[in-house]
């Protein structure tokens, strides 16, 4: 979507940026990791796994699983996503209708993303905290949003959305321990969460799945 025009395509934002290095580093420790887990169209893995799985506990509205009791890398899992809001926010992207669209992180914020990437870091947890959702719902699972700011939160916090992985990523200090022990990196439990991510996700894209026609593969894949 952009302000002008939205459609259903698969077209990617890509431009040159990183070294075949970075590049290795980005696969290896999150990208060819998450990717096979995620929605595909035909199947869910990383829901297929969490429905055999027994949680930690259940609320009203979240299910919590500790991801090396079920066999995730919760630090890969988070490492794909602060990879990507890492991309997102270290230059302009060319949009599908020519336009362009970054995230405005702040300089601190994005060097401690950046140094925690390169491995300069153990663990950013002191002051960020990375949660991963599964989602349940079908608008979540088929759609993928770029990184952006949750304006209705008073702290700093960033969403991500990717074919069914619903990251929220929250800069601060002096986290609380309950805040840090739903984090999916660090050295906590290590929590992956599972529910419908629906309302997080923004209702206007709902109308936009219905009105607008898939092109390209995408035509192909809802045929």
């Amino acid at each position: 979507m952009s302000r002008k025009i939205s459609v259903q395509s698969d077209f990617q934002m890509r431009q040159p940026l990183l070294c075949s290095a970075c590049e290795r580093r980005f696969s290896e420790n999150g990208e060819n990791y998450v990717v096979p887990l995620l929605n595909n169209g035909r199947s869910f893995p990383l829901l297929d796994r969490l429905k055999l799985a027994l949680p930690l506990y259940t609320t009203g509205s979240n299910t919590a699983f500790i991801c090396p009791a079920v066999g995730l890398s919760g630090d890969k899992i988070g490492y794909f996503g602060l990879s990507i809001l890492w991309r997102a926010a270290v230059r302009p992207w060319r949009m599908f209708d020519g336009g362009a669209t970054s995230v405005p992180l702040d300089p601190v914020h994005l060097e401690l993303v950046r140094s925690y990437l390169a491995g300069e870091t153990a663990s950013p947890d002191e002051a960020l905290i990375v949660t991963a959702t599964v989602a349940t719902d079908f608008l979540s699972q088929n759609t993928c949003f770029v990184p952006s700011r949750v304006t209705d939160n008073p702290g700093i916090v960033y969403n991500l959305l990717t074919k069914g992985l619903y990251y929220r990523f929250v800069f601060g200090e002096n986290h609380s321990p309950q805040m840090r022990a739903i984090s999916c990196i660090g050295p906590g439990p290590c929590l992956i969460f599972l529910n419908d991510a629906s309302e997080k996700s923004w209702e206007p894209c709902a109308s936009m799945m219905e009105t607008t026609v898939p092109k390209g593969s995408l035509a192909t894949v809802h045929s």
